[in-house]
């Protein structure tokens, strides 16, 4: 690869580092490659030390990740923790949106969100309003209807109500009666709207 890449109106796209560097005030490592949005902003680097973006704490020598706007969008975090409230795992990245929420990461410990319990070591997701998006149960529980496994996948609208969900066990829904592997599909009223059946 060329020491310096540019985009087509000219402005720099990525360059490798011939010696330690600050870009954008962050001390990058010798050797690494930066990036940059068309806009001229950072895309990505890999800094020497530990730092901290947007508040959220950001490991050394990992590559770090930002959007367009200049917000962070990906990182991995020095130890596990609570960022914005949830327990983040440090064995693997975390996803912010642009809004500077967390979009997704794996949980160091089981969360109780907005009324579900998700499963530590698993990820979870979360819309841009901080609302749960999905998550892998940690205990039983049922919603609209079905029970909810221990262990299960299960996805959210965002007021709360089910999404979608793979069945575990044959049961009646809504009279309906579905197959272990059926996936039901809800709308945000919590009615089922659609029933895919396993191939």
């Amino acid at each position: 690869m060329h020491d310096i890449l540019y985009y087509d109106n000219g402005k720099v796209w990525g360059r490798r580092l011939a010696c330690d560097e600050e870009i954008g005030g962050i001390l990058c490592r010798a050797g690494s490659l930066v990036w940059f949005h068309k806009n001229g902003l950072i895309s990505s680097i890999e800094p020497v030390f530990d730092i901290s973006v947007d508040g959220i704490p950001c490991k050394a020598g990992m590559r770090i990740s930002f959007h367009g706007n200049g917000r962070l969008m990906r990182c991995y975090v020095p130890a596990n923790g609570l960022v914005q409230g949830i327990p983040v795992s440090s064995d693997t990245f975390l996803l912010m949106h642009e809004s500077g929420t967390i979009s997704a990461c794996r949980l160091s410990n089981d969360l109780f969100y907005e009324g579900i319990k998700c499963r530590t070591g698993t990820w979870i997701g979360l819309y841009e309003n901080g609302c749960l998006k999905r998550c892998i149960m940690a205990e039983d529980m049922v919603r609209e209807g079905v029970l909810l496994k221990a262990g299960a996948w299960a996805s959210f609208h965002p007021n709360g109500i089910l999404e979608n969900y793979r069945l575990t066990e044959n049961t009646t829904v809504q009279g309906m009666r579905c197959c272990a592997g059926d996936i039901l599909l809800f709308d945000e009223n919590g009615k089922v709207s659609e029933r895919i059946k396993p191939l």
